[in-house]
């Protein structure tokens, strides 16, 4: 039940970001341009970090547990064989997104941060759309949030 009480309340944080640009106007949109093309090219390679660390943590989790068990009542060796074997593909996908993160950061850039900016800042039809898509997710978490106290 936490986890959904969760997803409600990442539904209404969400939903501020979306409800933001209207609210903020075009005016002072303008003048937080510059800095919010870098948060929006930003997201996603926050977002692949956040996958890379939690992935990370789980393997680190995954083979201390596997540790602990092979110290009491050892190990096979296709089990090892199978960590190192995962380990060594988490690595390698690490250092290719090592290595194309400043492309994709700037593709990203490119492609969405600066068209999604100008939309913002230029056309009020798109600031009013992401609005309503904001009290749309607001009430949808909210909705999510009391029914979860309700049943519990």
């Amino acid at each position: 039940m936490k986890w959904i009480n969760l997803f409600g309340l990442i539904l209404q944080f969400v939903s501020f970001w979306f409800a933001a640009p209207e609210l903020l106007g075009q005016s002072t949109m303008q003048r937080f341009e510059k800095g919010l093309k870098k948060l929006v090219s930003a997201i996603p390679l926050i977002i692949i970090l956040i996958f890379v660390l939690s992935y990370a943590l789980a393997t680190a989790g995954y083979g201390i547990y596997k540790g602990l068990k092979g110290a009491e009542q050892g190990l096979e060796e296709n089990e090892l064989m199978n960590y190192f074997i995962t380990m060594g593909v988490a690595f390698a996908f690490y250092f290719v997104f090592l290595i194309f993160a400043k492309r994709i950061r700037r593709f990203l850039e490119k492609r969405v941060a600066n068209p999604l900016i100008d939309k913002l800042i230029n056309q009020g039809e798109v600031r009013k759309q992401a609005l309503i898509i904001g009290a749309i997710l607001f009430s949808i978490g909210f909705l999510i949030q009391a029914i979860i106290i309700i049943l519990t």
